[in-house]
């Protein structure tokens, strides 16, 4: 494997990527690989002239052992050495423990994706190297992954409707390494990637000695990329049947003919029930496929029970399957906006409100109380099938209900909301 430092003309290639992006955020914790996307990312935009985007380095303290807020700090003092501006978002873990590095991830992501949106990123680009994709996909084959879950990591992703750029998934770490080794640059090392607890530890020393098989990163990698080709055929193909049979309502859910998704090759129908569930759940990965194949199952069994799955619930019917978003216990949340502000929203709407607008709103869920009050001032029926109206954005001043975007009443708020999806379908 190669070993040797990652060159400057590399760079040009590498970032080329973020070509088009006016401001993106690197992703850095501190550790090698995310250290050497910030030396390089910076060294490439010193070299490349004006025609570069701007660059934010995004770190988050996780609060998941001592010293979390230090090592955000040593970050984003090493981005300031470099000339680049900085911030530290902070995550509360709470007191569960299972799944805690799965949590940790959904909030690594929203928190970076919510700052993108508030402060006009466009882009996101994250560290993942070739050592990164060969255990991703060495993990999916341990649960029985499909096609999708064996193309590992993507070059390019999306997060709540937020590009995510992986410009080194073809570098081993290795080269990572001896790149700022070879520039004089240190790194920290997370304790976690020592702790034989975590599944990727354990694979990563499986990988050690699959190499002297010649079955090492390389290997894999390149059998992910060749696996990504036949889920892009199928991905269009999806996207054209889900045009021709589908919705993606702005009101944040979906319909699917139900003759159509019954008469649709099983692999079909399975991709389009997933990509509706992550739309409208605003979950950025896809049901497990267990559970998904299960579900498709029920629904082409003439079943007039509601189903529920990934944050949704399927509502079968005759003609079409509705597909809303399903609370759960816990709601939606709540978010308050102030005047000139765009957050995210359930990471399904990109929520803004206008710098005149005087006073903050809170922008929560609509709800039937909502729904019928809504009704009721606008005097007339409102379309909206049965229970949408519980994953629907609102807006509200002092309790008083003053704008839902997608059902066109406005009142002079300035409020605007946005599926961060629109084109999913």
């Amino acid at each position: 494997m190669d070993t040797s430092p990652v060159s400057d003309a590399e760079c040009e290639a590498l970032f080329a990527c973020l070509e088009g992006a006016a401001h993106a955020g690197l992703a850095v914790s501190g550790g090698a690989d995310s250290v050497a996307l910030m030396e390089l990312a910076s060294r490439w935009r010193a070299q490349s002239g004006a025609e570069v985007p701007r660059l934010s380095v995004l770190s988050v303290d996780h609060g998941l052992r001592e010293g979390s807020d230090k090592e955000a700090a040593w970050v984003a003092e090493r981005a300031g050495a470099l000339g680049l501006a900085s911030v530290i978002l902070r995550w509360e873990p709470g007191p569960k423990k299972n799944r805690i590095q799965a949590d940790a991830r959904q909030a690594r992501y929203d928190l970076m994706a919510d700052y993108a949106y508030a402060h006009g990123l466009d882009a996101l680009v994250t560290a993942h190297h070739l050592d990164d994709q060969a255990e991703t996909l060495l993990m999916r084959l341990g649960r029985g992954s499909g096609l999708d879950g064996l193309t590992a990591i993507p070059e390019k992703g999306c997060w709540a409707g937020l590009p995510v750029l992986r410009p080194f998934l073809d570098v081993p770490k290795a080269r990572l390494k001896a790149t700022l080794d070879a520039l004089g640059k240190e790194w920290l090392e997370d304790p976690s990637n020592e702790d034989a607890r975590f599944e990727r530890v354990r694979l990563r020393r499986v990988l050690e000695e699959l190499e002297t098989l010649g079955l090492g990163a390389p290997e894999l990698a390149r059998s992910a990329r060749r696996l990504r080709r036949a889920r892009n055929a199928l991905d269009r193909i999806t996207g054209e049947f889900l045009r021709d049979h589908g919705q993606y309502d702005p009101a944040g859910f979906c319909r699917i003919e139900t003759r159509a998704l019954r008469d649709a090759p099983e692999e079909i129908g399975l991709r389009a029930m997933a990509r509706m569930i992550s739309a409208v759940g605003g979950r950025n990965s896809m049901p497990q496929l267990g559970k998904l194949e299960d579900l498709f199952k029920a629904l082409n069994s003439n079943t007039e029970t509601s189903l529920t799955l990934g944050g949704c619930q399927m509502i079968p019917g005759k003609e079409e399957i509705l597909v809303l978003r399903e609370p759960g216990r816990s709601g939606l949340g709540d978010i308050t906006l102030n005047p000139g502000e765009c957050r995210l929203w359930d990471n399904r709407y990109r929520v803004r409100l206008a710098r005149d607008s005087g006073a903050p709103v809170q922008v929560r869920a609509l709800g039937q109380r909502g729904y019928g009050e809504l009704r009721a001032r606008l005097g007339q029926a409102v379309s909206l099938p049965e229970r949408a109206a519980d994953g629907l954005v609102s807006f509200w001043r002092e309790g008083s209900l003053v704008a839902v975007p997608p059902l066109g009443f406005h009142r002079g708020s300035g409020a605007s909301a946005d599926l961060v999806n629109p084109d999913l379908l």
